[in-house]
C-alpha cells in the first residue's frame, strides 16, 4: 500500500498488520507467511513496534528495552522501502493489542484515508496460559526472577511494568476492549485462536483468501520462540544473545534464516522447563479473566468455554 508524505513523496505503509496478543502464535504465523514470495516483513524487524509510539521516544527504566521499538517515522517508512511493487507488506508487532488506543491512533494519523484498506489480523490464546507462557519467556530472557503468584500481584505488576512493557502480565490478556477497538476502526479483521493453528494449512488457506493472496505450499515446521526455565543458563544465552551468531544471521537470505532459527529454537525447546503453573496463581486468573472472557466470547462470536476449563 502506498500513500503521499507531506512532501508529496509515495510512501510504502504494511497492507495487512498483525496486532498481537503476544505469546499467542504470531511467531509461528509470521514464519509462515514469509515463506510466501509476494509477502514482504522487514528483514530487519519482525515486530517493529512503531504505531504503539507513532514517533515518540520510549521512556521505560530499562534503557536497553528503548533501543528496540523503531519509534521515528522516517525509520519505519525506510524499512519497507526494498518491497517490491506486486507484494503485500506485514507489520507482525505484539504490542499494537495491548497498547490498542495508541497504535489505533497513529495508524490514523499516518495511513490518513488510507486506513480503510488495512486488514487486520488477531491471535489470541487462552489468558491463563498467555500469562503463564510471557512469564516462562522473561525468564528463559533473564528479564523476570519473581515467584509467578508475585509477578501477577496488582503491586508486583504496577513495580515492574514501568521497567520495559511485558511485565503487565494481565492487561495483555484483557483482549475484549482493544479487540472490540480494532473492530470498529477497521473493516477487514480477521480474529483467530491460537488453537486454530493446530490446523496450520487450513489457517493459511484461510488467511491467503482473506488477503487475497495466492496458496502457497511451503508449509514449514516451526519451533518459535518456546518458553520455559533455563536448565542451562549459560547455554540458553549463548543461542540467544550470542553477538557472532545474530552477526552472521543477519547476513543469511531470509529462508535460510527462518531454517537456522528453527534449528535454533529446536535446541532451545530441550534446554528448557516448564514446571506447571502454581494453583493459587490459577485460580487468581481464572477469576480474574472469567467476565473477560465471556465478553469477548460474545463479541467474537466464538466458544471460548475450553479458557474456563484451565
Amino acid at each position: 500500500m502506498y500513500f503521499t508524505n507531506r512532501n508529496g513523496k509515495k510512501e510504502r505503509l504494511p497492507d495487512f498488520i498483525i496486532p498481537g496478543a503476544a505469546k499467542s502464535g504470531t511467531t509461528t504465523l509470521y514464519q509462515q507467511l514469509v515463506g510466501h514470495p509476494l509477502v514482504f516483513f522487514p528483514k530487519e524487524r519482525k515486530e517493529p513496534f512503531y504505531f504503539s509510539f507513532g514517533g515518540d521516544k520510549p521512556n521505560y527504566e530499562d534503557e536497553q528495552f528503548n533501543k528496540i521499538p523503531v519509534w521515528r517515522t522516517e525509520d519505519y517508512l525506510n524499512l519497507y522501502r526494498t518491497a517490491g511493487n506486486n507484494m503485500l507488506c506485514g507489520d507482525a508487532s505484539t504490542s499494537y493489542l495491548y497498547t490498542y488506543q495508541n497504535a489505533i491512533h497513529n495508524m490514523r494519523e499516518l495511513y490518513g484515508a488510507e486506513l480503510k484498506n488495512v486488514k487486520i489480523i488477531i491471535l489470541l490464546r487462552n489468558p491463563i496460559a498467555r500469562a503463564y507462557s510471557h512469564y516462562l519467556y522473561l525468564i528463559r530472557n533473564g528479564f523476570e526472577n519473581r515467584p509467578f503468584i508475585e509477578a501477577i500481584s496488582d503491586e508486583g505488576i504496577a513495580k515492574w511494568k514501568k521497567k520495559r512493557w511485558g511485565f503487565d502480565y494481565l492487561k495483555y490478556g484483557e483482549y475484549y476492549d482493544g479487540v472490540k477497538a480494532y473492530m470498529e476502526e477497521f473493516d477487514s479483521v480477521k480474529i483467530l485462536l491460537t488453537e486454530d493453528l493446530r490446523e496450520t494449512q487450513v489457517v493459511l488457506r484461510d488467511i491467503c483468501k482473506f488477503l487475497d493472496l495466492s496458496e502457497f505450499d511451503t508449509l514449514r515446521e516451526v519451533a518459535a520462540n518456546p518458553s520455559g526455565i533455563p536448565k542451562n543458563r549459560m547455554l540458553v544465552d549463548t543461542l540467544r544473545k550470542n553477538k557472532l551468531l545474530k552477526s552472521v544471521g543477519r547476513m543469511m537470505p531470509e529462508q535460510t534464516k527462518l531454517r537456522a532459527q528453527h534449528f535454533r529454537d529446536r535446541i532451545l525447546k530441550k534446554l528448557l522447563k516448564k514446571e506447571p503453573m502454581p494453583k493459587d496463581a490459577q485460580q487468581k486468573l481464572l477469576a480474574h479473566y472469567t467476565p473477560e472472557i465471556k465478553k469477548l466470547e460474545n463479541l467474537i462470536d466464538r466458544d471460548l468455554s475450553g479458557w474456563l476449563k484451565s
